[in-house]
């Protein structure tokens, strides 16, 4: 499985994420941008580990937009930036963005980039206050790894390596991460039972990657939390946001 590629570790000093400024700069001249879109999370279960309630659940990020999400490395002596091509319909570089990092993961022993998704629960809208804490920001290794039904423009996968080299999504596929995952969780410990808890994921949540529409990036699915007849915590799905196009989760894998 490509999660757990083995990567060297090369003498680079990462120090974490780079500061960044809050928006990226919306498209400008020529170029095809990319449209970063959440795929609803699927696959929710409830986790008992070491005495502490666990959600754990799938998330996918898709690439709706007319270019793909292409970051390459630029390695320097204490930080490798990530910087963000924009490609013409040639497929040479038109635009040049320094948008993030490369991290080294141990969990998952490769290389991820940071700002990419913010997890959330919220009680009572999709919009509400935010559950216990439960507000995580989550860095991802990109790759294509499964094509939106009928909106992919190749059916060969342009980025597939979860080293230091190029990471993204081209147009029409999806990076996914599935539940059983490391960091594909939140903690529901002390949470009270109740039936308008909402589970929200929202990509490029800093709005530091280049893309057509910062206004789409998010998807939430609405849950139960209860126990079963033997006191176990349980969680239902009883809603999810509106969705389209692949974007309600009929084509993602459960693996």
């Amino acid at each position: 499985m490509r999660r757990l590629t083995v990567v060297l570790v090369l003498a680079l000093g990462l120090a974490g994420l780079v500061a960044l400024p809050g928006l990226a700069a919306k498209p400008s001249g020529g170029g095809l941008y990319p449209d970063l879109q959440t795929v609803v999370p699927l696959h929710l279960s409830m986790m008992n580990q070491q005495q502490r309630d666990i959600l754990r659940f799938s998330n996918g990020i898709a690439n709706t937009g007319d270019g793909p999400w292409a970051l390459r490395p630029d390695f320097q002596p204490t930080v490798t930036n990530a910087i963000q091509e924009i490609r013409n319909a040639s497929g040479s570089v038109v635009r040049e963005e320094l948008v993030s990092a490369y991290e080294y993961h141990p969990e998952h022993n490769h290389w991820h980039i940071g700002d990419i998704a913010l997890f959330e629960v919220r009680k009572g809208s999709p919009t509400g206050p935010v559950v216990g804490g439960n507000s995580v920001k989550v860095t991802f290794c990109l790759i294509d790894w499964y094509t939106l039904e009928g909106n992919a423009n190749s059916k060969s996968r342009e980025f597939f390596d979860c080293a230091t080299s190029y990471q993204g999504i081209s147009v029409g596929w999806v990076d996914q991460y599935h539940q059983a995952t490391d960091g594909q969780q939140l903690d529901l410990t002390g949470v009270p039972e109740a039936d308008d808890y909402y589970l929200v994921s929202t990509a490029n949540y800093a709005g530091v990657f280049l893309e057509k529409d910062y206004s789409n990036n998010t998807a939430w699915v609405k849950f139960r939390l209860y126990r079963d007849s033997n006191g176990n915590r349980k969680v239902e799905v009883t809603g999810n946001s509106p969705c389209t196009n692949g974007l309600c989760g009929e084509n993602a894998p459960n693996r």
